[in-house]
């Protein structure tokens, strides 16, 4: 083969590889993945009391619940984030569960540590008090400071106006995060609020070792992941079709 042959060759190569470029189409957006994406490990049982065997099981939005049955919640963070976990109970009352205090941010939260709601083997339990318990799941890969500082208002604040109003801007915060950023997943003071009695709650008596850990999904998510829970909270005995 002649020197003058092989550079007419590599020309036409060359334009066959950059038109195969072309024509390959770019992935879709659902599947590229970013791995510096944080993730944490979620798990919200309940077992029934009117159940002969109680197990675990997992907590969904809209199930039904009652008065005796128990709840627990596990986070586990696998890459550095804030997770803030928030119950509002049926009179419209908050209650923030993670983090425990405050200054558990300042220092971080543990990455793969097991956190429990309650804390240890302690479990909730549904007292007589009825209706819609709310929780608010929320991750972000930054401190959400104005729903921290608006709580702290929150708790602090002594008239029953004040603490409706900053209710509602509890509410409304919480709500906006849930529109913006539902299920947007890719795959009080220096107290601890697990020391006081969180209303529609109160404490099982004993301890249950039942680990929930089993139930446990990841959550891998940009920016921030936000997922409501509510529960029918019924009394016990109480027909569903009710």
């Amino acid at each position: 083969m002649r020197f003058s042959e092989k550079i007419s060759i590599v020309p036409a190569a060359l334009l066959t590889l950059f038109l195969a470029i072309l024509l390959v189409p770019p992935p879709a957006r659902g599947d590229v993945k970013n791995g510096n994406d944080p993730r944490i490990l979620w798990a919200f049982g309940a077992m029934q009391a009117s159940s002969r065997q109680p197990r675990a099981v997992p907590v969904t939005s809209g199930m039904v619940l009652r008065s005796g049955d128990k709840l627990k919640m596990m986070i586990r963070i696998r890459d550095k984030c804030f997770v803030y976990l928030i119950h509002k109970d049926s009179q419209g009352n908050f209650s923030m569960l993670f983090p425990y205090s405050p200054r558990q941010f300042d220092s971080a939260c543990r990455v793969d540590r097991s956190y429990y709601v309650p804390e240890g083997d302690a479990w909730f339990q549904l007292d007589k008090r009825t209706g819609k318990e709310t929780f608010y799941l929320i991750a972000s890969d930054q401190r959400l400071l104005d729903i921290e500082y608006t709580y702290q208002k929150y708790v602090s604040s002594k008239g029953a106006n004040d603490k409706q109003n900053l209710a509602g801007e509890m509410l409304s915060e919480l709500d906006g995060l849930t529109l913006h950023h539902f299920a947007s997943s890719s795959r009080a003071g220096e107290s601890s609020g697990q020391g006081e009695l969180v209303r529609g709650f109160e404490r099982a008596e004993g301890a249950d070792p039942t680990d929930i850990t089993r139930l446990a999904r990841e959550i891998s998510f940009n920016n921030i992941y936000s997922q409501t829970f509510v529960i029918d909270h019924r009394r016990a005995g109480e027909s569903v079709n009710r």
